[in-house]
């Protein structure tokens, strides 16, 4: 808990820096720019022109790169050599460093750690559905649906990294937020599953105010510290409730507590690469090794509040334990 309130404040003071965009306010890559939209596109700038469409590649055509959206690709590098060159630092464009395509893939390293994750959750899902009976284990339908949100945020964080637009970005936002609050959910559940009325009037303020963040999000007009600072929130206020839980079970002698305990340390551990932001090595930057970090942590996760929380039953039958 310490951990989070405190990268929740590094956070608050790095933002400003995170944002800054040297590279796309420069002079040579405006330059660039204009001359590239002038010669390779038509009037509306998404278009090419009869020459320019017969060199861009299959994968970049079949992921709909615009020619806009080709020249500040081309140009973004050209300005990148030309700061090297004068022994500048690599600088950002329009917020975020500069990534090689692959297979016109706009972030390669992002949406393959991305996969990852997506990739534990589906294991774990699956884990569930063989191990626990709905018919002996009701609570076991709250678990998947937890996983399904989890994977479905997983699957926009891909899609956002392959391409980067303004729906696939309203996406990712909207579904980030949406697993963030389901781990906070999950915490309140598993806290208090033999209280339902209690749990739901916990929960119902929260689950109100996500509804009005997305709405605020689809406005298009999205204060992106504004929006992290709601992420980091939750996530504190998950990761707390579940330090809790897992320490009271600990006192009391149930070790498998300690897969949470642990989860949560190393979920705080992997958020702490986001605050290096460092420029793209071989493709990987630090939101990369982000996602890369947590991908194994879900095993860890589903294997303790699950497989210790569906049910008497589940204590009961060994065969229910994930572990």
């Amino acid at each position: 808990m310490y951990l989070s309130i405190l990268l929740l404040f590094i956070f608050t003071a790095k933002f400003p820096i995170i944002l800054a965009s040297d590279g796309d306010r420069s002079p040579f890559y405006q330059n660039c720019l204009k001359s590239c939209l002038k010669e390779n596109c038509t009037g509306d700038g998404h278009s090419f022109t009869s020459a320019a469409l017969k060199q861009q590649d299959f994968w970049c055509r079949l992921l709909k790169w615009s020619c806009r959206e080709e020249c500040q690709y081309n140009c973004m590098w050209k300005t990148v050599n030309g700061f090297q060159e004068r022994g500048y630092s690599i600088p950002k464009f329009h917020g975020k460093w500069p990534f090689v395509r692959l297979w016109g893939v706009q972030e390669p390293a992002s949406a393959f750690a991305s996969l990852l994750n997506l990739a534990s959750h589906i294991y774990m899902h699956n884990e569930i559905a063989k191990r626990f009976s709905v018919k002996n284990t009701p609570l076991v339908l709250f678990w998947h649906g937890f996983a399904m949100v989890c994977m479905n945020a997983w699957t926009w964080s891909t899609i956002f990294h392959t391409r980067d637009t303004p729906f696939t970005e309203f996406m990712d936002y909207a579904c980030a937020l949406s697993m963030v609050m389901s781990l906070f959910v999950a915490a309140i559940v598993r806290v208090f599953h033999r209280r339902k009325k209690f749990a739901m009037a916990i929960l119902a303020l929260p689950i109100l105010y996500y509804v009005e963040h997305v709405r605020y999000l689809y406005s298009g007009r999205i204060d992106y510290d504004y929006n992290m600072m709601v992420n980091i929130f939750f996530g504190v206020l998950g990761s707390a409730t579940w330090v809790c839980w897992a320490g009271g079970q600990l006192a009391a002698g149930r070790r498998h507590a300690w897969r949470v305990a642990a989860f949560t340390a190393l979920s705080g551990a992997a958020l702490a690469l986001e605050l290096l932001d460092f420029a793209p090595r071989r493709a990987w930057d630090a939101h990369a090794l982000w996602h890369l970090a947590t991908a194994p942590l879900p095993l860890l996760f589903y294997r303790c509040s699950v497989s210790h929380g569906c049910g008497p039953s589940t204590f009961r039958n060994p065969r229910n334990d994930l572990s």
